[in-house]
């Protein structure tokens, strides 16, 4: 890794611990801020978190492109409506991991909802190093880089706020700067319970980020007062905590400071108890795993100590089968490879004959070639099948063309239609989500949402068919 770029990998790894500080309430948890925030959900909770409001109504099953694309709108349409200003990033740039400007508007969240407090963000430096100046004066700090790199500095904060914790600081030893960082922030961990966003290589490093220190110092600042336990330390997430299928395991990961304290896991579904299995890793961390065997509500109690940790108790649902998302909707999965074979052609002719095309349930052809893996492998494990094109109504399997033309020539295909209109209507009636949101190019513009598209008709009638003309 490049020395020169160094300062872009500290502010990552900072930025992604303070999101999932914040993520544990729900269970989640990010490990690559480039890549997981492409579908939305995890920005969404984040926003949820940190603003104390609620998003509103999004896909929380995203599967395919737009759906990620919606979710992302979602989100930052959210931001813009809070005030927050960004600049020059779009929701596309978000689920196209296009991690420097994710790094942007990650910062420009922990400047509002952190270290400003509500004040101005041109400010928030000053008022935040005239904090620390007023706490370890002796220091002269002027700024939040190399002020902090022989780790003096932060072993003398933390004295300051827990008297004696650091008290021989004045006579550390600058030459032994990774030691001094580490018992710094350790301390300020283990004595005031102020998470570990930066680490001590990264605090005595020459190119620390200025962005990072400043996170990680603000919280210094923030402290109410009150001793944080194990269990306040502590955290689990996982998709077992997020959400589960009938009959396949669900797991987590549970971190805790130390493997000393008793950790306890029950999880309740809607008429019994579940098995737990907790093999522990080391370290005080535990993989955990159990396996719901009735679709519903479940309940999982995570304590240390007999304590529940953030987040506990967390709630998750519990399907009797994988959500493709596509609850209310027509679908069609095809491969561009084999756009115009004979079992492609004559189903896209069959389906336009009925009109399925110009439906607000409709969704326009979902080439595979463009989902992500594991995305894909969704689709084919609800199928059961790889053979394409693969059809879904209301996000139940059908069948592929052979078995749509069965079902139109015994009448059972125009049901199915006529009862899933019902059920869109229901579902989708007067929610137009938005693919497409963009700030503004300069902090001096306005934000504004791109016209939003509405599924369905409006937007089916300007998407070319997915398919070849036939070969005349």
């Amino acid at each position: 890794m490049a020395a020169s770029s160094h300062w872009i990998d500290i502010q990552q790894n900072a930025f992604t611990r303070w999101c999932n500080e914040h993520l544990k309430d729900r269970g989640m948890h990010i490990n690559d801020l480039g890549k997981d925030l492409a579908d939305g959900l995890l920005l969404i909770n984040l926003l949820e978190i940190i603003s104390g409001k609620s998003v509103g109504r999004y896909n929380k099953n995203p599967k395919i492109p737009t759906q990620k694309l919606e979710n992302t709108a979602i989100a930052m349409k959210f931001v813009a409506d809070e005030g927050v200003k960004t600049v020059n990033i779009g929701n596309e740039d978000i689920t196209n991991g296009k991690l420097k400007l994710i790094l942007g508007l990650i910062w420009t969240l922990i400047l509002r909802y952190q270290i400003n407090k509500g004040g101005s963000d041109s400010d928030a430096k000053n008022d935040l190093l005239k904090w620390v100046r007023s706490k370890i004066p002796e220091y002269d700090i002027k700024g939040f880089t190399k002020d902090w790199n022989d780790g003096k500095a932060i072993c003398a904060l933390v004295d300051a706020l827990a008297p004696g914790t650091c008290k021989d600081h004045r006579s550390l030893n600058p030459g032994d700067a990774l030691a001094n960082a580490t018992r710094g922030i350790d301390a300020g961990y283990n004595t005031l319970g102020v998470p570990r966003i930066v680490l001590p290589d990264e605090m005595v490093h020459p190119k620390v980020d200025e962005h990072a220190m400043m996170t990680y110092i603000a919280y210094y600042r923030d402290l109410d007062g009150k001793a944080l336990d194990d269990a306040a330390r502590s955290r689990a997430y996982g998709p077992g905590l997020i959400s589960g299928v009938v009959g396949e395991d669900a797991p987590f990961t549970v971190e805790t400071p130390n493997s000393s304290g008793k950790l306890e896991v029950k999880v309740v579904g809607p008429k019994s108890t579940a098995q737990v299995k907790v093999v522990p890793k080391g370290n005080g961390n535990y993989d955990v795993t159990y396996q719901p065997t009735e679709p519903g509500i479940y309940k999982v109690h995570v304590t240390l100590n007999g304590k529940h940790i953030p987040g506990s108790i967390f709630t998750v649902e519990v399907l009797q089968q994988e959500s493709l998302g596509g609850e209310g909707k027509i679908r069609v999965f095809y491969t561009t490879t084999t756009a115009s074979n004979e079992k492609t052609r004559p189903l896209q002719e069959l389906l336009e004959k009925k009109g399925v095309h110009l439906r607000p349930d409709f969704e326009p052809w979902i080439p595979v070639d463009i989902m992500d893996k594991p995305d894909r492998d969704a689709v084919f494990r609800r199928a059961g099948t790889k053979v394409l094109p693969i059809i879904f109504i209301d996000d139940v399997y059908i069948g592929d063309y052979y078995a749509i033309a069965k079902l139109n020539d015994s009448g059972e295909l125009d049901k199915m239609l006529k009862t899933n209109e019902g059920k869109y209507q229901q579902m989708f009636s007067g929610y137009t989500p938005m693919t497409s949101y963009k700030a503004p190019s300069s902090p001096s513009t306005k934000a504004s949402a791109a016209p939003a598209k509405k599924w369905g008709t409006v937007q089916t009638k300007n998407v070319q068919p997915p398919l070849p003309p036939r070969d005349q």
